[in-house]
C-alpha cells in the first residue's frame, strides 16, 4: 500500500479531495462545539474525573484507589493515560465540569483528523476522505465516541501503529501499542492480535509486526503485571447496553463488501481486513454493542471507505457519485434490534451524525445521548456535600455514579464505586462508614420505603433535601479517608508521557 499523493498531504491542497476532508474535519469540530453547553453525555465521563480529582490529592498516580470504597479503597485496575493527560487541564484552574467538555468535545474530530492523517500517508486522498464520511456518519459511533473517551484514544494510538507498521518502525509502532494498553483494557489486545494474524499472511511486515509487539508489550509491561496481580477481581458484568443493539446497517454492508477489495489489493489494505476480523473477538467476548455500534465497528468503517472508492472509481458522472455520498452522510439508516425480547426489529432513517448534530429531529432517543449533568441541580448538592463533610470525611449514594459525580467535584470520598467491572459491597457495609448520605427522589415523588428503613437501621439525622436528593448525618461513621501516596509524582508522570511522545515522533519522521 504506497501513498498515491506526492508531496501535499496539507488540507488546503489543491486536491478536491483533500478539500473536502478538510470541510468535513472543520464541520464536526463546529457541530460538535455548537452542543458545548450540554456536554458531556451519560455517565463515562464522571468516573474519569473522580479518578483525576483522586490523582490530583495523590500527588501523582496511584495504584490504589482511594477516593471510591472508602476507606479500604480497591486496586485501581483502569489504565491511567487518559487521566494523566488530562490532569494538566486542571492546572490552568479550568473548572471540572468544563474539562470533561473539553475532552468530549475534541474527541470526536481527533479521530476524524487522526484517520485522515493516517490512511492518506497509506492510501491516496479519496479514499482517506471517503473514511472521514464513513466514519463520520453513524451517530452510535459518534456517541461512542464522545463518552468513551480513552477508548477514543486508543483508536487514535491504533492509527499510528498502523503507519508506524507501514513504514516499519518498530520504535514508534511499539510505543503506539503501548500507548493503546495504558490508555484501555480490551482495545490494545484487539490491536495485538491484528499485528499477530498479519505476521501470519503478510511475510513482508512479520518481522515488523512481531518487534512493534515486543516493544509495545514491554513498555506495558508495568501495568499489565498490575493487571495480572489482581486479575482475579475483575468480572464482566451484564449490562443495559446488551437489550437494546443497533448497527448502521448500509456501512456495515459496505464494510463485508470491502472486506475482500481490500484482502486482494494486499499490503496494509489486507491489514483493514485482519483488523476488522479481530475486532470481531469483541462481539463473542460479549461486547456485542460495542461491536455492532461504536469501537467494534471502526475498522469495518474503514472498509466501508474502501469499498466506495472501488464504487467510486467505476461511477463515470460525478454529480453520481456526490449524491451517493451526500444521502449517506444525510439519510443512512440504523437498524435497532432487541435479541430475546418480543420487540420487533425496527429502521431508523437518517439516523446520522450530521442530521442529529445539524438540529434534526432524532429517530431513536439513546441514554448515551443525553446529559445527566444539571448545572442547578448539581451544584446545590455539591454545595451541600462541602458544607457538611470535611475533606476526609465520606459520603454515600444509593446511585454509585452521582456519588462518584460528588466526588469528582467536591473531593469527598465515597463509599461506593463506579467501576462495574468489580464486585460492589452492599450498603450495609458502605453506610456505616459514611459520614453523608445522598438519597436520590423518586420519580413519583414519594418517599423510598428502602431509604426509611435506611434511616432507621443506621439511625441517620434528617439534614436537608435539594431538588433531587435528600441528605442524612450518620453521627457516628466509622471511616475516613485515606490517601494513597503517588507511585511517583506528577512531573515524572509528564516527563515520561513527553519523553515517548519524542521517541516516537523523531522514530516516524527520520528519513528511511
Amino acid at each position: 500500500m504506497k501513498p498515491k499523493n506526492k508531496g501535499g498531504t496539507a488540507l488546503l491542497s489543491r486536491n478536491p479531495w483533500n478539500l473536502t476532508a478538510g470541510l468535513i474535519l472543520v464541520t464536526a469540530a463546529v457541530l460538535t462545539a455548537a452542543h458545548w453547553p450540554v456536554f458531556p453525555y451519560f455517565l463515562d465521563s464522571y468516573y474519569h474525573l473522580a479518578v483525576i480529582r483522586g490523582f490530583a490529592q495523590a500527588g501523582g498516580p496511584v495504584l490504589h484507589a482511594f477516593w471510591e470504597a472508602a476507606p479500604q479503597g480497591r486496586p485501581h485496575l483502569y489504565p491511567p493515560l487518559f487521566h494523566l493527560i488530562f490532569f494538566h487541564g486542571t492546572l490552568t484552574g479550568m473548572p471540572f465540569i468544563q474539562l470533561a467538555r473539553f475532552w468530549t468535545w475534541v474527541s470526536f474530530p481527533l479521530l476524524l483528523a487522526a484517520a485522515w492523517m493516517a490512511l492518506i500517508r497509506l492510501t491516496s486522498p479519496r479514499l482517506a476522505c471517503l473514511a472521514l464520511i464513513t466514519l463520520a456518519t453513524p451517530y452510535s459511533f459518534f456517541l461512542g465516541t464522545i463518552n468513551h473517551l480513552p477508548a477514543t484514544l486508543a483508536l487514535v494510538a491504533g492509527l499510528g501503529m498502523m503507519v508506524a507498521l507501514h513504514r516499519k518502525r518498530w520504535l514508534s509502532g511499539g510505543l503506539f501499542l503501548a500507548a493503546a494498553f495504558w490508555l484501555h483494557a480490551g482495545l490494545p489486545w484487539l490491536l495485538a492480535l491484528s499485528l499477530l494474524l498479519f505476521s501470519l499472511v503478510e511475510r513482508e511486515y512479520r518481522k515488523s509486526c512481531w518487534a512493534i509487539l515486543g516493544v509495545g508489550l514491554l513498555a506495558a509491561g508495568p501495568w499489565l503485571l498490575h493487571l495480572w496481580n489482581y486479575h482475579s477481581l475483575l468480572q464482566i458484568q451484564p449490562r443495559g447496553e446488551e437489550l437494546l443493539l443497533e448497527t448502521p446497517l448500509p456501512l456495515l454492508l459496505l464494510g463485508l463488501w470491502g472486506l475482500p477489495i481490500a484482502w486482494r489489493r494486499k499490503g496494509m489494505f489486507r491489514y483493514l481486513a485482519v483488523m476488522a476480523v479481530a475486532f470481531s473477538a469483541m462481539f463473542f467476548a460479549g461486547y456485542r454493542s460495542r461491536f455492532l455500534s461504536t469501537q467494534g465497528l471502526f475498522p469495518w468503517l474503514l472498509l466501508a471507505a474502501v469499498a466506495l472508492d472501488w464504487l467510486i472509481e467505476r461511477i463515470r458522472q460525478p454529480w453520481a457519485g456526490g449524491l451517493l455520498l451526500a444521502g449517506l452522510a444525510l439519510l443512512s439508516p440504523s437498524l435497532h434490534f432487541s435479541p430475546g425480547q418480543t420487540t420487533a426489529p425496527h429502521v431508523a432513517w437518517a439516523d446520522t451524525t450530521l442530521s442529529t448534530l445539524s438540529g434534526g429531529v432524532r429517530p431513536t432517543v439513546r441514554g448515551t445521548g443525553l446529559p445527566v449533568y444539571n448545572e442547578k441541580f448539581m451544584e446545590e448538592l455539591a454545595e451541600a456535600v462541602r458544607a457538611h463533610t470535611e475533606p476526609d470525611e465520606l459520603i454515600y449514594s444509593n446511585v454509585n455514579y452521582l456519588a462518584g459525580m460528588m466526588t469528582a467535584f467536591t473531593g469527598r470520598s465515597a463509599t461506593n464505586q463506579m467501576l462495574r467491572e468489580m464486585a460492589d459491597r452492599p450498603a450495609g457495609e458502605q453506610i456505616p462508614q459514611a459520614r453523608l448520605i445522598l438519597w436520590i427522589k423518586e420519580l413519583s415523588g414519594k418517599r423510598s420505603p428502602k431509604m426509611e428503613e435506611a434511616v432507621v437501621e443506621y439511625h441517620l439525622r434528617p439534614l436537608a433535601e435539594t431538588q433531587i436528593a435528600y441528605l442524612f448525618l450518620n453521627l457516628h461513621p466509622k471511616g475516613r479517608r485515606h490517601v494513597t501516596p503517588a507511585v511517583f509524582p506528577w512531573w515524572a508522570a509528564s516527563c515520561a508521557i513527553l519523553l515517548a511522545a519524542v521517541a516516537a515522533a523523531w522514530d516516524l519522521s527520520r528519513p528511511s
